[in-house]
């Protein structure tokens, strides 16, 4: 769950000005627990000029396939569901960063303000925030 709300966190960084000022670098990611300090160094050192969000599957991918070959995931058939779960959230998210990179044409803009920048800090905007927030309390109590 952990590698869940940390892909929730990277994603909401670069699509809200408010997740962004709230964590504006990796160490406040760190700090606030999502990542630890060797995650970091793993992150870091992968050199990308693209948005490195996928990161957190890779992990939950070998950590998985390392459960299952210990004996903690019964079968493949288990296995699998996880994996078809994950790559479910992994194509939203990638969805979602989709949204965000490509502009919305003016015409449009001009009817609606709201389109140019859904997660920002207004008051009609979504809560990246509370997201955020809700998702790390949940995983607080299942662990």
């Amino acid at each position: 769950m952990r590698y869940v709300n940390l892909t929730s966190l990277l994603i909401f960084r670069s699509v809200s000005t408010a997740v962004y000022k709230r964590f504006p670098t990796m160490d406040h990611v760190v700090e606030a627990g999502f990542m630890t300090a060797d995650e970091r160094k793993l992150f870091d050192h992968l050199k990308s000029p693209h948005l490195k969000y996928w990161v957190p599957f890779i992990w939950f991918g070998n950590l998985a396939a390392k459960a299952r070959n210990e004996g903690r995931i019964r079968d493949s058939v288990d296995l699998q569901s996880l994996m078809t779960e994950m790559n479910r959230y992994r194509s939203w998210c990638s969805l979602l960063f989709g949204y965000d990179w490509v502009g919305i044409p003016l015409v449009y803009t001009q009817v609606a303000e709201q389109l140019i920048n859904p997660f920002g800090e207004d008051d009609d905007d979504f809560e990246t925030n509370w997201c955020i927030d809700r998702n790390l309390q949940l995983w607080m109590k299942c662990t």
